[in-house]
């Protein structure tokens, strides 16, 4: 909620224009592309039932609206971050400045987009840690005696995972390694759960999930901030 409203702030609200149309252009072109092949495979499936069975398709556009929408939450988060690294980089350097007066190193949007490298590359070892792990999670969720208990790790493992996505923008800006991070998060654990929990669970919500991310970067900014100030 603190995420939500930084970047509703008069100061802050330009900072959050890219990234949010790139997110609302890629939500529609991942939609786009996903309605356009379960057509297809309705089209399919339609020719091979009788006619007293027609309304399974209604079932299967039921199914497709709900796993769309599943699935974005780890897809379209993950992509978009990717993408939107640098705008999300220099937002992270903004809110820092509007909450302190200062940031250590300040850059213009254009040496931020010199540094593109890095801060992607950065997601990418964040994305590099995530998907073996995940995939192992994954795996369990299909044995039947530890279904249950894999369902509850892969949503703390995801949340794990946002915290550490989120607060890399504002320790990157201040140079802290990914290593260092992850030891920062480790002796915050259950606050990083939540954390990462909430930007799930935002990320759910239809039209709130435009916002998420723009959101979930002010507010890991906040909390770095506030516990920089608090260890000082």
């Amino acid at each position: 909620m603190d995420g939500f409203r930084l970047i509703s702030k008069p100061g802050l609200r330009r900072f959050v224009c890219i990234p949010l149309l790139i997110n609302t252009i890629l939500f529609a072109l991942l939609f786009l592309v996903m309605q356009h092949y379960m057509g297809a495979f309705n089209h399919w499936f339609e020719h091979y039932l009788p006619a007293w069975l027609h309304w399974l398709s209604v079932i299967l556009w039921i199914v497709f609206f709900v796993s769309f929408f599943l699935i974005l939450t780890y897809t379209f988060v993950t992509i978009a971050n990717i993408i939107c690294a640098p705008f999300n980089s220099f937002l992270a350097e903004k809110v820092e400045l509007y909450l302190t007066g200062q940031v250590k190193e300040s850059r213009s949007l254009y040496e931020n987009f010199k540094d593109i490298p890095r801060i992607v590359g950065r997601q990418l070892k964040i994305l590099g840690y995530y998907l073996p792990r995940a995939l192992l999670i994954l795996i369990l969720l299909f044995l039947p005696v530890v279904q249950a208990a894999a369902a509850i790790v892969w949503f703390l493992f995801n949340a794990w995972f946002m915290a550490l996505t989120y607060i890399d923008y504002p320790t990157d800006n201040n140079r802290v390694s990914i290593s260092s991070v992850r030891v920062w998060l480790n002796e915050r654990r259950w606050v990083a759960l939540g954390f990462g929990g909430s930007v799930l669970v935002a990320s759910m919500i239809p039209i709130v999930n435009f916002f998420t991310i723009p959101a979930a970067v002010a507010a890991a900014t906040k909390w770095w901030v506030e516990e920089q100030k608090s260890n000082s």
